[in-house]
């Protein structure tokens, strides 16, 4: 199914540094995407926006984005508003994600939130590559439940993101969410038991104590609105999942502790 562009969406960007900042050494993009001029809201790291010139993602989509981080740089990849799914009476849209990060180089690769509209369909697969123990990577998402306020809510047909990551050549990471609310009661047990959003936060090659987790997870027994968890991968990584009913106030809660590590790390050199 051909999307409405008549060709498949792509945005290739490479960051590399020079001197004390990181900067766009080469960057490429086709309709819908655009990207905002980068700026530094740290001296040492740049931001880059990604736009898009469309109402939101639509039937038949096809989207590709490849980033590449070169030694030493240290980049965050921001959206301008929520990624918008909407209603597909057949087909799906998909986006597919390449991320490639160098040595001693950062990437914080956080999103805003995903609204998969009722009738939606839409696949979402991410593959980052560390080239090793030294390159590092901060990944946030948050998935809601749809359009509350229009009676929306875990209406969509078929949700299904794919993240892989994989240190040199070792994998470490692999996630497959697969949601259908046709085929399984998305509010009950074993699934979002009465919540109605889902947050995730992976750390790839950060430094964290596990004093750390244990006070993340005292944190989040503390705070109602939230129910969720911390733990280490087998690969010593770290994965936070959360679950909730407010976006704005999981997306605010997410870069709390995504502030924390970077001044912890910033300013000490030691884990969290």
């Amino acid at each position: 199914m051909e999307n409405k562009f008549g060709k498949v969406s792509r945005l290739c960007l490479t960051a590399s540094r020079k001197g004390e900042k990181t900067i766009l050494s080469d960057l490429s993009f086709t309709a819908p995407f655009k990207v905002m001029r980068p700026f530094y809201e740290k001296k040492d790291r740049m931001s880059v926006m990604l736009l898009t010139a469309s109402a939101g993602i639509m039937a038949g989509d096809r989207q590709e984005m490849e980033l590449t981080l070169e030694r030493g740089a240290n980049m965050e990849f921001l959206s301008q508003a929520y990624d918008k799914i909407h209603r597909m009476e057949t087909g799906y849209a998909e986006r597919k994600t390449r991320i490639s990060i160098g040595k001693e180089a950062i990437l914080y690769y956080t999103p805003l939130p995903v609204i998969p509209f009722a009738g939606s369909d839409y696949r979402s697969e991410l593959q980052v590559s560390l080239e090793d123990e030294t390159s590092r990577f901060v990944y946030t998402d948050v998935l809601t439940c749809g359009r509350i306020a229009y009676g929306e809510e875990f209406a969509y047909r078929k949700f299904l993101n794919t993240v892989t990551v994989t240190c040199g050549d070792t994998l470490i990471y692999r996630d497959r969410s697969c949601y259908e609310p046709e085929k399984t009661d998305m509010t009950g047990f074993g699934m979002y038991e009465g919540f109605t959003h889902l947050a995730t936060m992976l750390l790839c090659n950060i430094p964290v104590s596990d004093q750390w987790l244990t006070e993340v997870r005292a944190r989040l027994e503390q705070m109602p609105e939230f129910q969720g968890g911390v733990t280490r991968t087998a690969s010593g990584d770290v994965v936070l999942r959360i679950l909730g009913r407010n976006a704005d106030r999981l997306v605010a809660f997410l870069e709390e502790l995504k502030k924390e590590l970077v001044l912890c790390w910033r300013f000490t050199g030691v884990k969290c």
